[in-house]
């Protein structure tokens, strides 16, 4: 049987060609293997904020509010928003909570995008084989299966808002093959034709909600209609250039499919567009490239940052959770001849014209496969290369989930040429399966890395030592762990690295004030409010230290300006009334309390202060009412029924003081607590001294005393205890 140009080129690829299933198998076998590890891992990075603090993912949280925040579960229209508008990713996080029962368990995230990732794996596997009309199945499945491996995708399946990108990219796919089978089907009607435009309309939009790269499969799709259905090159449009050939050379369904898919484009981008309102702010240094003020020094930067995206595709070696704050210093053109980097940016337009020449004007067999893959490259990286609008980021590796599909198609069409000389072929056959065992080993281990934010921020600081964001993280993660010393060291770090830094000030004042150095605190927050006007939760922080200086009327001001820039702020308002308890005024702090408790109504600490405040002033009855309402809202919460039980007491109501005081020892009991335990049961024992049941007395005294043999007030009451029971029982 006599080979066409594909059959020939793809059997010179020293592989042998297995069955369609079992390229399928393999596949999504090693897409899963290659994550094994991820499985076990928390919720990292990102996952804090989208997921585990993330209102919008609780099953209680009514699914339409979903539709009117965004991924982080901010309102749009709140002007901190990031107007990433990915509706459909969350529920999928509010199933994997649905499965465990309400509980935020992340192996379940984790499972689920390892299977997405198989699944995104297989379905290019179809992909691939329809750009080459399935004559090409080992170079389908060589492709397919470097895709599966590639480290570069270890941000997107190993953390779990990668999930946005998985389910965006399982669309995107699914409509190119349902796009791809209508548009090479020969006895296609009209109205079918039509309803499988709108179809993938459809599905477009669904991805976009998933997350924003997806609508850009509808351009693919038209790129693929010209391309390969019309067979339309530069050549074709050079010889053609008025307008009457050039309308006579698309068919007419592929027409009626273009004007469908271009409209519907349209359509959907207005649609989003107006859901977003206005579009985000992004400070410099999220991005600094993009506020250059010189257009040529912004084409330099955004280039350097085009070639270590390709760099990062071709070699992952250096793999960094965050490329922001210093890991890519700008290039200025002033610096020339010294920065050697505008060399490389020289060589990178060079080749770039070169390669886009080759691409277009070749006569290569390959040149259709080879456009196309040009095509998914570019135009899905197209909404993360600042040219359309500004980005929040520098480099992100998730943004390279859909154009690694273009670049390893292109890859492994060169894999092929390379083929074509007998005495190399197995050499080549042998660097390829090194290298896709190399691949598979890198994911494994960054794949781990993603397993714990400490090892992930450690990880980082051997690719971007100098950026500052990195230090930020590092700190963080050691002052969550208790390691505050070494998080003071990475907080220093990370502010020289870059001073004005005003969220590591914060973060450095708050532990710098546990540490009683107020004064040191009190210099950094007021540097810090002083970057950003608006920074409420430095606003807050300032008002704590003040008052621990005892500035009172500054630490006010301080508190109402946080308040100001953020008027839902419960721990602000319960700071406040502290500050006003402080200064004796009662009442002023019982409505500072009130405001935290009616924002917050799970706010403990707030409660408690509110009964115990309207306790010690002799209002019983009040602090009774505000005890029971708390305990409606918190009844399990041990502290509140303590308050209760002391309150109820001193009303000389025993019977109903004694259950709260049991049901808080039983509560108690759960947290291991045992000086509070101890103090529990030490107050039962006065309640029962007063009541008159003075073997339940001394039984608890005995109890608290038994939990913390140094707790004073039990040995004293049981003395003064044994003591009136030797009076009674003495004769007269």
């Amino acid at each position: 049987m006599k080979l066409n140009k594909s059959n020939y080129w793809d059997s010179l690829l020293p592989f042998p060609a297995l069955p369609g299933w079992a390229s399928v198998l393999t596949v999504g076998l090693l897409s899963i293997v290659c994550y094994s590890a991820t499985y076990k891992g928390t919720f990292v990075f990102d996952d804090s904020e989208a997921v585990v603090n993330n209102h919008d993912v609780n099953l209680s949280t009514p699914v339409i509010k979903i539709f009117s925040h965004d991924f982080w579960g901010t309102r749009l229209t709140n002007n901190a928003s990031h107007k990433s508008y990915r509706p459909l990713t969350i529920l999928s996080f509010r199933f994997n909570v649905w499965l465990n029962n309400g509980e935020l368990s992340p192996m379940s995230f984790h499972i689920t995008n390892i299977i997405l990732h198989a699944v995104v794996s297989c379905l290019l596997l179809q992909v691939y084989n329809s750009l080459f009309r399935n004559e090409a199945p080992k170079t389908s499945f060589l492709a397919s299966v470097m895709f599966a491996v590639h480290p570069v995708h270890t941000e997107v399946v190993s953390s779990v808002v990668g999930r946005a990108d998985l389910l965006s990219a399982c669309l995107f796919l699914l409509v190119f093959i349902i796009y791809h089978n209508a548009a090479n089907s020969k006895t296609i009607s009209f109205k079918v034709n039509l309803a499988t435009s709108l179809f993938c309309c459809i599905l477009s939009f669904i991805a976009m909600l998933c997350k924003e790269q997806g609508v850009m499969i509808l351009i693919v799709c038209s790129a693929y209609e010209l391309i390969v259905i019309n067979k339309i090159t530069i050549q074709t449009l050079v010889k053609n250039a008025e307008f009457s050939k050039l309308s006579g050379m698309v068919k007419k369904e592929s027409f009626d499919r273009l004007v469908t898919l271009t409209v519907g484009f349209l359509i959907i981008i207005y649609t989003r567009w107006s859901i977003m309102g206005s579009p985000p702010v992004f400070q410099p240094i999220d991005n600094p490239a993009s506020f250059l003020e010189s257009r040529i020094e912004k084409i330099v930067n955004y280039s350097y940052i085009y070639i270590i995206n390709i760099w990062i595709m071709l070699c992952p070696i250096w793999l960094c959770f965050d490329w922001s704050m210093g890991c890519v210093s700008l290039i200025h053109l002033n610096q020339f001849p010294q920065d050697p980097r505008l060399f490389l940016v020289f060589g990178f337009w060079i080749v770039l014209v070169f390669i886009t020449y080759k691409i277009l004007y070749s006569d290569d067999c390959h040149q259709r496969q080879i456009q196309m893959g040009f095509v998914i490259g570019a135009v899905s990286f197209l909404p993360a290369s600042n040219l359309l609008f500004r980005v929040g980021f520098v480099i992100a590796e998730r943004a390279l989930y859909l154009p690694s599909i273009g670049f390893i198609l292109i890859v492994v069409l060169g894999i092929r040429k390379l083929c074509r000389e007998p005495i190399i072929r197995e050499i080549v056959g042998v660097c390829v399966v090194m290298m896709l065992m190399v691949q598979s080993i890198r994911t494994y281990q960054r794949s781990e890395e993603w397993n714990s934010e400490y090892i992930l921020f450690k990880s980082a600081l051997k690719v971007c030592p100098m950026n500052a964001k990195v230090h930020y993280n590092l700190a963080k993660n050691l002052a969550d762990s208790g390691n505050t010393s070494e998080a003071i060291n990475r907080y220093r770090q990370a502010l020289e690295l870059h001073p004005e830094y005003d969220q590591a000030m914060n973060n450095l004042a708050n532990i710098l004030k546990d540490q009683n150095k107020l004064e040191e605190a009190k210099a950094l927050l007021e540097k810090a409010v002083s970057i950003r006007k608006d920074f409420a939760a430095a606003w807050m922080n300032l008002g704590i230290v003040l008052s621990g200086l005892k500035n009172f009327k500054e630490a006010e001001f301080a508190y109402l300006t946080a308040l100001r820039h953020r008027r839902r702020y419960p721990h602000c308002y319960y700071n406040l009334g502290n500050l006003y308890l402080e200064q004796g005024q009662n009442t002023k702090a019982l409505l500072a309390w009130q405001n935290a408790t009616f924002q917050q109504p799970t706010h403990i600490i707030a409660w408690s202060n509110m009964i115990v405040m309207l306790d010690s002033i002799g209002e019983l009855k009040r602090a009774e009412n505000v005890a029971r309402k708390a305990l409606s809202i918190l009844p399990d919460e041990p502290s509140l029924h303590f308050n209760m039980a002391n309150i109820l007491g001193k009303l000389n109501k025993y019977s109903e003081s004694e259950k709260h005081f049991l049901t808080a020892i039983q509560l108690k009991n759960m947290t291991n607590n045992l000086k509070l335990l101890a103090l529990y049961h030490a107050n039962l024992g006065v309640l029962y001294h007063r009541w008159k049941k003075y073997e339940l007395a001394e039984s608890h005294y005995l109890q608290a005393l038994n939990i913390d043999s140094k707790m004073q007030s039990p040995k004293d009451n049981l003395v003064a205890l044994r003591r009136h029971l030797n009076e009674i029982n003495q004769p007269n």
